[in-house]
């Protein structure tokens, strides 16, 4: 009995250990209402005097349609100062059109469009720019494209035998003083990217046509990123070469990594030798470049590890390349023991830099099932989109794994993911991630824990951290039953030290600040 009694204890207090007190501040807004029921925090940026400017997209529904900007200034204690509704209007002539992003210049706010002019036969790239003081909106155009030199718009495009790159993108830089605007360019035979950088207050440093000599279908474009002073392209891809399927062991394909200049285009080719890698990111650093990902040693879809490749900024010359296993404590994380498997289906989420410039490489498990449903009164296809497990490691400078995590997760949906799946952050050495749970957290084996599925019922809001040593803990942060609306804990955005969150409930919606 005695024995029994002690087991208790033991695991009452082993389960007591993982929920500690984190230093955390929350503020809430009022409670409004939007014509719109749909919308998404894309911005938020300091104000300087305590306050924050929140920038948040609309779109209508099938009672109330529309697309455009809700611009909102708020005081320190996140009372509502000033607010403005910016619709997007087109004319006849204008389609497919496409807001690639956002981003500020001190008070002026430039919003960059991309669109077909039906009459013009051109595709043009305009900013929509305003002071947040007045909000006097002026358009100036940047660049545009005839419609015969452009890849067209449309998932037909996937049947064409190109790739799947197609479209528009814009990339800024961390420090947001430079963004790059890159167009997949329509050629059957060469891979071929026209690329525009500008700097934050619209003027052009350059526009280059990026070409590899090698079929569209062969290239696969992996990310494009922009040097911290906003003078420098990096473009990365995967390629699938003639000389690379004579590979007898590991992925037949090697990877570019090309520096683009004003006066200059500079190309480093490498392989990840006798292991799979199916993509890789690049991370920018002022004296180092880095490619990080996963890696494996039977295919491209399960993952035994983390590869890192770190690159002179300038030259491309490679100064170190390793392959990291999972840690043992890793995988006690994931399987209850040290067992010798693979994973699969893991997705790249946000990557942070710590204040040392070590790296926290996060991903999530994600992967979609169909099922095939028949009845008497017919048949009809339902898709579940499975948001499970959180990968989450730290990177040395020197490129080897500090530690790595697995938090246990079980989330699904049918279809809006707003509020499942996580947002993460960092401050310090520690990351952190905000996830929301509809249950109690569930206990598994080997003193693990797991979070469960949430609703738009029942979403109780909790923080994860992991601390410097790979030790992690967590706290529920809000209870639903305290909430007028839950929180879309997905669509979180940074800003200093704080992550601001929007919570909709209907047509009923409040702003949520948590500051580390």
């Amino acid at each position: 009995m005695k024995k029994i009694l002690l087991g208790i204890v033991f695991t009452m207090l082993s389960w007591q250990s993982f929920a500690q007190d984190i230093p955390f501040n929350i503020q809430k807004s009022d409670v409004f209402k939007d014509e719109y029921k749909h919308s998404t925090i894309v911005l938020a940026e300091n104000d300087g005097n305590g306050g924050v400017i929140i920038i948040r997209s609309y779109q209508g529904g099938m009672f109330s349609s529309g697309v455009g900007y809700y611009f909102e200034h708020y005081d320190a204690s996140l009372k509502l100062i000033k607010e403005y509704d910016y619709s997007m209007k087109y004319s006849d002539v204008e389609r497919q059109s496409s807001v690639l992003g956002l981003i500020m210049n001190g008070q002026n706010i430039n919003i960059v469009d991309f669109l077909y002019n039906r009459d013009q036969k051109a595709y043009i790239c305009s900013a929509i720019t305003a002071n947040i003081a007045d909000f006097n909106f002026t358009k100036k155009e940047l660049f545009r494209l005839s419609s015969d030199e452009i890849k067209q718009f449309s998932f037909f495009s996937s049947f064409s035998g190109f790739d799947g790159d197609s479209g528009a993108s814009m990339i800024i830089n961390e420090d947001k003083t430079a963004f790059a605007i890159t167009i997949d360019i329509k050629d059957k035979t060469t891979e071929t990217h026209k690329i525009f950088l500008y700097d934050n207050k619209l003027n052009q440093k350059f526009e280059h046509v990026f070409k590899r000599d090698i079929k569209d279908r062969k290239f696969r474009y992996e990310n494009i990123d922009v040097s911290k002073d906003g003078s420098a392209l990096y473009l990365l891809g995967k390629v699938y070469t003639d000389e690379k399927k004579k590979k007898k062991e590991g992925g037949k394909y090697q990877y570019e990594l090309t520096r683009i200049t004003k006066d200059s285009e500079k190309t480093q080719v490498f392989d990840t030798d006798e292991h799979f890698a199916a993509s890789l990111k690049t991370i920018v650093f002022t004296d180092r470049l880095t490619c990080i990902g996963f890696y494996s040693d039977r295919n491209d879809s399960r993952f035994k590890g983390i590869s890192y490749f770190e690159l002179d900024p300038v030259t491309l010359d490679i100064r170190k390349s390793k392959f990291n296993p999972f840690t043992e404590q890793f995988m006690i994380d994931k399987y209850g023991k040290d067992k010798d498997k693979e994973l699969k289906n893991l997705s790249f989420r946000r990557i942070i830099v710590t204040a040392n410039n070590e790296i926290v490489f996060n991903a999530e498990e994600f992967y979609i099932i169909t099922n095939y449903v028949s009845t008497p009164q017919g048949s009809y296809t339902t898709t579940t989109y499975h948001y499970d497990d959180i990968v989450s490691a730290r990177i040395s400078t020197a490129g080897d794994i500090v530690w790595a995590r697995n938090i246990n997760k079980r989330q699904a949906t049918g279809g809006d993911d707003s509020y499942i799946s996580y947002t993460s952050t960092a401050k310090g050495g520690d990351a952190y991630f905000f996830i929301n749970t509809g249950e109690k957290v569930k206990k598994l084996s080997n003193d693990r824990i797991q979070f469960g599925q949430t609703s738009t019922k029942h979403s109780n809001l909790n923080i994860i951290r992991i601390k410097q040593n790979g030790d992690f803990d967590y706290q529920e942060i809000l209870d639903d039953k305290d909430n007028e609306v839950p929180f879309m804990v997905s669509n979180g955005v940074l800003s200093d030290n704080s992550v601001f969150f929007i919570g909709r409930k209907g047509k009923k919606k409040q702003l949520l600040k948590v500051t580390l």
